[in-house]
């Protein structure tokens, strides 16, 4: 719909004489706002409204919102407050309705009439004339009504899954489709029970990083399948997602709006044991589940049970007919004589004392020699096994410090900049500690946004004081080196203050304003906070790296001290080791070295979404 300007100015000095205004509260435009609206364009050309809540965050949704549910048109808008044009061929919804019925009542009459003549007609042409006239029109019809279900098939198959789960939430502020209203489903079902799961043979019940970024992906552009407003009796909402997950993977609910005392928490725990489903993600707004992928349908479950309580009832049976044989057969006296003696003590004293060996001193000696070069070998074998995994950490500490040192790359360095006096120094340095506006540098040190808000502090004073909180004066002294050949200023001191320690940089006297407020050649807001994160990284690893060094050493020196006794023995050595290693359980550690998905977030990076245009993807065509 669009409007001259004069329309548009005419309208708009109307609703300027209105007082009387509507508001929308944080429920959103429901049924009784549109009723109300409509109630009101029956008398004045213009409705004005006033927007509260969390909807007034967002204007440019809530002016599609409203002239989508009402067919009108925003024609002005100041601040939270919105004037609503009906249009020039407005029409009560009755007289609308009545004109569509009386519209269709026609046209099926001018059908059947034509279906009447062409019937008349087609009694005085021959067969032979009639026939190849005939079916090219036929097949041009076929196509394109093939082509026309094709386009609606889908958008149809979503309105009917969605109405097979339950009544419509009519007050959904969003778009269409409108989600299924899960407070309208029975709270509590007699005898429910979570649906029957089995994981199929060698499949993974967790979900991978990447499968559940790929999902919460996908769920992100899908409308929500169901519209929850309570925390507990979710057994009708628990049977409608099970019916969902017969023909798609995800499963979106959305929290109501305005609704008191709801937390996501407490509806997320209800569901994921009512279902066993898998929560993707949780915030105020959404809940989204997986079915996972043990999930079974209610045929293939039903086939499984079945079987299941087969096989039950046939060891039954078993277990029954082995009793009644039991009772049957009776043991014989003689064979529990006999059998009175087998496997005790006194047999295995018996047959020792025929047959043992005695055992001497020499016999003695030589068992407590092999029993220290057992012991020796196991401790040698352990420390080896030790250094071994030292090693292996300490290969793959490099190799992740090669990474991190790849991604560095150091900041040019401006030219001489000008000097100042002693007395301007020390005049600057009064007035800048003095200042009350200051610039806090966070973790992600010097990048673009800090040199643009120190150009914007200049536009209005000369200093700017910039507040560091490092754990040494060397990086404050580095930072603000890299501030002062960044933005082309003067470095007036670097002090020490309560909150950190304080740079003052001065824009100097000839100051120009840049074109560019951000550099070019700085990282961004974002790769400054990834090259923050890499940095702390190192510098963990170079710690750990040097504690391994530490421990290979003290490792390899034992095992020195282990060849050196080999032949004597030493039973303090022995023990000394063996209560250092004895709890240890480095040995059983494993470790993937390209399970980390720190490393994996470029292939993320990479990954976009085909299905903004779609509107339920995940849905799975029926065979």
């Amino acid at each position: 719909m669009t409007l001259p300007e004069s329309e548009i100015t005419r309208l708009r000095n109307l609703t300027l004489k209105i007082k009387n205004k509507t508001k929308i509260r944080s429920a959103g435009v429901t049924q009784e706002i549109v009723d109300a609206i409509h109630q009101k364009w029956k008398t004045s050309e213009i409705v004005r409204l006033k927007i509260e809540g969390p909807q007034a965050l967002n204007m440019k949704r809530m002016h599609s919102t409203l002239e989508r549910k009402t067919g009108g048109l925003v024609i002005w808008r100041s601040g939270t407050s919105v004037a609503l044009y009906r249009g020039a061929t407005y029409e009560d919804a009755p007289v609308k309705l009545e004109k569509r019925f009386v519209k269709k009542n026609e046209g099926s009459h001018e059908f059947r009439s034509s279906a009447n003549e062409t019937g008349r007609n087609s009694g005085t042409i021959s067969a032979d004339s009639e026939e190849p006239d005939r079916t090219p029109v036929t097949r041009n019809q076929d196509n394109k009504s093939n082509g026309q279900t094709s386009f609606v098939r889908y958008e149809e198959e979503v309105e009917k899954l969605l109405d097979s789960l339950g009544p419509r939430y009519e007050d959904w502020p969003g778009d269409d489709p409108l989600p299924v209203d899960a407070d309208l489903l029975p709270g509590v079902i007699p005898g429910y029970k979570p649906p029957f799961r089995l994981l199929p043979y060698g499949v993974r019940s967790t979900l991978g990083t990447k499968e559940a970024t790929t999902l919460r992906h996908l769920a992100r552009g899908l409308p929500p399948h169901f519209a929850l407003g309570r925390n507990r009796q979710h057994h009708g909402l628990a049977a409608a997602m099970v019916k969902l997950w017969e023909r798609s993977s995800i499963a979106k609910i959305a929290i109501k709006r305005g609704v008191q005392l709801t937390t996501s928490e407490r509806m997320a725990e209800d569901l994921k044991i009512l279902t066993g489903g898998k929560l993707l993600s949780r915030n105020k707004d959404f809940l989204v589940f997986y079915r996972g992928k043990d999930f079974l349908s209610p045929d293939v479950s039903e086939a499984l049970l079945e079987k299941e309580r087969l096989a039950k009832t046939l060891q039954d049976q078993e277990e029954q007919a082995r009793l009644r044989a039991s009772a049957f057969a009776a043991p014989s006296e003689e064979e529990n004589k006999e059998s009175t003696t087998a496997g005790t003590l006194k047999e295995t004293l018996d047959a020792d004392r025929k047959w043992g060996k005695e055992l001497d001193d020499a016999h003695k000696e030589k068992i407590m020699r092999e029993k220290e070069i057992l012991r020796h070998a196991s401790i040698i074998r352990k420390l080896e096994n030790k250094l071994a995994f030292a090693e292996r950490k300490l290969g793959k500490a490099e190799r992740v410090l090669s990474k991190v040192e790849e991604s560095l790359n150091p900041v040019d360095r401006a030219g001489e900049s000008e000097s100042l006096t002693d007395e301007e120094r020390f005049m600057f340095r009064k007035l800048g500690l003095r200042m009350k506006a200051f610039l806090l540098l966070g973790r992600r040190g010097v990048f673009d946004g800090t040199v643009e808000n120190m150009h914007l502090h200049w536009k209005y004073r000369e200093l700017v004081k910039i507040i560091v909180k490092a754990p040494n004066i060397e990086e404050v002294k580095s930072i603000a080196l890299a501030l002062e050949a960044e933005s082309g200023g003067v470095l007036v001191s670097v002090d020490k203050i309560s909150k950190g320690y304080a740079i003052v940089v001065f824009r100097g006297r000839e100051y120009k304003r840049p074109p560019f407020l951000r550099p070019k050649n700085l990282l961004t807001k974002r790769k400054a906070l990834a090259r923050s994160i890499e940095l702390q990284r190192r510098q963990a690893l170079l710690t750990h790296v040097s504690q391994l060094e530490t421990k290979a050493r003290q490792l390899r020196s034992e095992i020195e001290q282990m060849a050196a006794v080999k032949e004597r023995g030493n039973q303090e050595l022995y023990e000394k080791l063996e209560t250092a290693y004895l709890t240890e359980d480095e040995d059983s550690e494993e470790e993937e070295e390209d399970g980390n998905p720190l490393y994996q977030n470029e292939d993320m990076e990479e990954f976009s979404m085909g299905v903004e245009n779609d509107i339920y993807p995940a849905i799975e065509t029926p065979v």
